[in-house]
């Protein structure tokens, strides 16, 4: 994966539009799209702004391995791979009606026993 795909990922992972992450790196919203319509490598200062907003090592936006005397991501990426896997569902369910919430829950854990 490219650094905007990354971007893109963890803005979706954390729930953070295009237009709040370019408010929060002092950059055009037009700038942060076409980088991702591109998938070019932005500036170096606008790539570490972007790593310091979402709160993420530059070195995983730029898909190389983290250093691990620096961070610990792997709870991170687990979230983010769980994340992947089961936020459309969990999107879904928060649209249902509770008792609908309800049921689901009680299938889960009739299930698990």
């Amino acid at each position: 994966m490219g650094f905007w795909q990354n971007v893109s990922d963890e803005c979706e992972y954390r729930g953070i539009s295009r237009k709040e992450l370019a408010a929060a790196v002092h950059f055009s919203v037009n700038t942060i799209s076409s980088g991702i319509k591109r998938d070019g490598m932005p500036e170096a200062d606008l790539a570490l702004r972007i790593a310091n907003a979402l709160g993420v090592p530059l070195e995983s936006l730029l898909s190389m391995p983290v250093p691990s005397v620096k961070i610990d991501t792997s709870s991170h990426f687990k979230e983010k791979r769980l994340f992947k896997l089961y936020g459309p569902y969990i999107k879904k369910m928060e649209s249902m009606p509770q008792a609908a919430r309800k049921a689901i829950f009680t299938i889960i854990d009739s299930v698990q026993k």
